[in-house]
Parts: C-alpha cells; sequence; structure tokens
C-alpha cells in the first residue's frame, strides 16, 4: 500500500513513528515542516532543551494552530502539565526523570508518558514507575552523537526482551533499518536528522512510514 495524505488512519499502529525537533530554536522551520509531514507521523516531539517549558508550549500551541491535531504533539522535558491539555504527552531524558517529583500515575490519567533511556536497568526503573513507553538509542552511529559509539541492534533487542512497555528506537536510523529494528522487538522508531536534514521532508516521511508498512508483511 502507497502511503498518502489520505491514509493517516492508518498512522498510530502497532509499530509507531515518533519525529523530534532539531532543537535549534528555529519555530518558524519547524512548524512549516511539521505541518506538511504530520499525516505520516504518531508523534511529533518539541525536544528544544534551549528554552523555558514556558515556551515549549507556545511552540505547542503554534503548530496546533497551524493545522497538527494536539493528539499528535509531545512536549519534552516539562513537568508542568497545566498547559497540556489535549496534548498528546509528554517526554523525559533521564535527568527530567530522576528529578522528578512528581506522580506519573497521576499524570496518565491524563497524558501519555515517555522517558528516554541507554540502559536494561534503566529501561526497568522506568517501566517500574509507570511510564508508557521507553525510547532507547542511539542504534546506529548519528548525527546527533558524534565520536560515541552506538549501542546496536543487540543492546535494543536485550532492552525490548526485559520490559513489556513499546520500545521506540533512536538514532541514525533509515529506511534500510525498519526491518531489522522490528525484528528485534522494537514497537517503533524515532528520527530527527533523516527529516530536518532533508532537502524534502515530505518525501522523506512518506517513505519512511511506506517502509514500515511494507516491514509489517
Amino acid at each position: 500500500m502507497v502511503i498518502t495524505e489520505e491514509h493517516d488512519s492508518d498512522v498510530t499502529a502497532s509499530f509507531e513513528l515518533h519525529v523530534i525537533s532539531q532543537g535549534v530554536g528555529n519555530l518558524h522551520n519547524f512548524v512549516s515542516v511539521s505541518k506538511d509531514i504530520w499525516p505520516w507521523v504518531d508523534y511529533i516531539h518539541i525536544r528544544e532543551k534551549q528554552q523555558p517549558p514556558e515556551q515549549r508550549w507556545e511552540w505547542a500551541n503554534k503548530l496546533h494552530e497551524s493545522g497538527v491535531p494536539s493528539d499528535r504533539i509531545v512536549v519534552n522535558g516539562v513537568h508542568e502539565v497545566g498547559q497540556g491539555g489535549g496534548f498528546a504527552g509528554v517526554h523525559w531524558g533521564q535527568a527530567d526523570f530522576s528529578q522528578s517529583t512528581i506522580s506519573i500515575g497521576d499524570m496518565r490519567k491524563r497524558i501519555r508518558i515517555g522517558v528516554s533511556v541507554h540502559s536494561v536497568d534503566e529501561a526497568k526503573a522506568a517501566e517500574q514507575q509507570g511510564v508508557d513507553y521507553v525510547i532507547f538509542g542511539h542504534i546506529y552511529n548519528s548525527n546527533s552523537k558524534p565520536g560515541i559509539k552506538p549501542r546496536g541492534l543487540k543492546q535494543l533487542a536485550e532492552v525490548c526482551a526485559t520490559v513489556n512497555v513499546p520500545v521506540i528506537a533512536i538514532g541514525g536510523i533509515g529506511i534500510e533499518h525498519v526491518r531489522d529494528l522490528r525484528s528485534a522487538g522494537a514497537r517503533g522508531l524515532a528520527v530527527i536528522s533523516h527529516i530536518w536534514a532533508s532537502e524534502h521532508p515530505k518525501q522523506a516521511v512518506s517513505s519512511l512510514k511506506q517502509a514500515i508498512v511494507e516491514s509489517e508483511g
């Protein structure tokens, strides 16, 4: 099946596609690209570490105003969810997760919560705290992690075999990796540069979604 904008109802299937912002603070480009690619994407993450939480929520509102459904928008690194009514959820890094004093159980009544992990132990700890999913990586050599050895498919498989929550793979992922990630047990993938470094982001994301659909056979 060829994925087109008319097939956005097929999104949010068994294997998720997450797109994460570059973290460079370019709101105009982020919104412009996101409003074109969202029909193929399960979740778009606002990961702008240099910004205060209030500004990240502002980005979320701008994204929604541009036409991106609120249930596709995730705000990273925030703890106050009072401004997040209607958005898909929040995602935490390890520092956010370890420092949080918020009850995940209470937050889960309203939103979806994810945590980035880098080991089996971190994944187990996140699951025990009640998160909905974890993002694990980096799996392959990544532009965002230059000079750092990737964790690879073996470690990904170990994490997937250890926890019951969905494991989303991240790091240097392209179309050619989809089947291997699924075979390792991943329940989704997350990309940054694959979309934002592309001259044709819409084509890049639709091709990636097509590869996901084809890998289901």
